[in-house]
């Protein structure tokens, strides 16, 4: 069983998916979605890199809400339980990794 904490385990996949897009096909265009010679579709380098930085985002406000640097140590619940929901959906994404713990499910 994996001892990754669920930022732990965001923040290594995140690193895995800029690693891919900071590879050989980082050469492809900057549009959002390209479309292969055989027609399949699939996300541009530039888009994982944003989407990569967005997730980055979503996880540093978890763990650091801006509500305690803002307003002292009062933090709205419902800000707390959405910033909470909104980890777990990103860890979701990555559930068949063998690092994914069950536990993080919604």
């Amino acid at each position: 069983m994996s001892t990754l904490t669920i930022t732990e385990f965001l923040e290594a996949r995140i690193a895995e998916d800029e690693a891919r897009a900071s590879s050989g096909w980082a050469r492809l265009g900057d549009s959002r979605w390209e479309t292969t010679e055989c027609g399949q579709d699939f996300l541009t380098p530039s888009a994982v890199l944003a989407e990569c930085a967005a997730k980055r985002a979503i996880v540093a406000e978890w763990e650091y809400p801006a509500t305690f640097q803002t307003y002292g140590s009062e933090v709205d619940a419902g800000y707390l339980i959405a910033t909470d929901k909104a980890v777990r959906a990103l860890a979701a994404i990555y559930k068949d990794h063998s690092d994914y713990r069950e536990e993080w499910a919604l």
